[in-house]
């Protein structure tokens, strides 16, 4: 990972989130450990060292509520895998734990969230590279998509080119240890460059076809490519916060799922856009933290942050409310708050 100096501590979970139809909410901070309609609470205040990217507590990363949690017997339970392939195949836990396990720090994001919002996280991921299970089973060529069922009924489906690319893994752990049954126990899929809505938990069938299919939230209006749209957010400091005059820490992420993030601006009140200091890791599916100094002066002031990515797409457009933004197909707007220098 690059490294970056960055003084003193770094708020980064917060902000209150809106309550979404996509059924996604904050998680709120760890104590030891659904409705359509979810109510988002605040995320965790963590202290991190200089110069690190943050990983998100596990139980502060956003939980995506379609429906009920389901309680997966891990004895039982198999993934099944089947359709225009050329051997299907039954899997067990201990059959996909049996393949060689790769760890690769990934971020995952809600294409409920709104503009600025929480639903979004930084963790450790553990389980097997999905191309050996793929070699296995051998994918027949007339499949063009692939459709997914889950232990909570929940279903969706994508194109092969977003399953059979590089990177795409079935995962049993997150930062460490085991999923917990919120998170998708005993095994979720994840795909670089996609919402959270394309890559089901609890997942329990995998089927190769070469039909279309509309799962719950895409026959709903929801995007049936849902690939992650480039935004950036401020999370220090906080919206209608009150903070000293003088040097203001400001401080955020951005990402933009399978390109990289090259330049992050800040713009106060009317002034001029400035760049911010980028903290990044190699990867593109890991979000870039960016900060920077603001000599603030008595008074209110709007802070807004734009993101530019490798395709030279800049952020521009300036929303004046977020109970819409990120509908159909997740939100690329321009994130901005107001704080007050005393």
């Amino acid at each position: 990972m690059s490294s970056v100096t960055r003084r003193g501590f770094l708020k980064v979970a917060g902000a209150a989130g809106l309550a979404l139809a996509t059924g996604c909410k904050a998680s709120p901070p760890p104590a030891g450990s659904g409705s359509p309609v979810p109510g988002a609470t605040a995320g965790a205040v963590m202290d991190q060292p200089p110069g690190r990217l943050i990983i998100t507590p596990t139980g502060s990363l956003y939980v995506q509520s379609y429906g009920r949690v389901p309680r997966v017997d891990s004895a039982s339970w198999k993934l099944t895998v089947h359709g225009l392939v050329n051997q299907e195949a039954s899997l067990t836990l201990d059959d996909i734990r049996a393949f060689p396990k790769i760890e690769s720090m990934r971020t995952l994001e809600c294409i409920g969230n709104p503009v600025g919002g929480p639903l979004i996280g930084n963790v450790v991921w553990g389980g097997m590279e999905a191309s050996a299970l793929w070699d296995q089973v051998g994918i027949g060529p007339g499949a063009t998509r692939a459709r997914f069922s889950a232990e909570d009924d929940y279903s969706t489906s994508v194109d092969l080119k977003w399953i059979t690319q590089p990177g795409v893994l079935l995962v049993y752990e997150i930062n460490g240890e085991a999923l917990p049954q919120v998170h998708g126990y005993p095994l979720r899929i994840l795909m670089p460059g996609l919402y959270g809505q394309k890559m089901p938990k609890w997942i329990r069938e995998i089927e190769f076809t070469d039909e279309p299919h509309k799962g719950y939230w895409e026959s709903r209006g929801w995007s049936d490519i849902a690939s992650v749209q480039t935004n950036s957010i401020i999370r220090q400091p906080e919206s209608l916060e009150r903070v000293p005059a003088g040097s203001v820490p400001v401080f955020g992420v951005a990402f933009a799922g399978l390109r990289q993030i090259t330049r992050v601006e800040v713009r106060i009140d009317d002034g001029e856009w400035r760049e911010a200091e980028l903290l990044q890791d190699p990867s593109t599916l890991v979000w870039t933290q960016w900060s920077m100094d603001w000599p603030g002066t008595n008074g209110s002031h709007r802070i807004a942050v734009r993101a530019t990515d490798d395709q030279g797409f800049v952020q521009s457009t300036e929303s004046d409310s977020i109970l819409s933004s990120s509908f159909p197909g997740g939100t690329d707007d321009i994130h901005s708050l107001v704080v007050t220098v005393v």
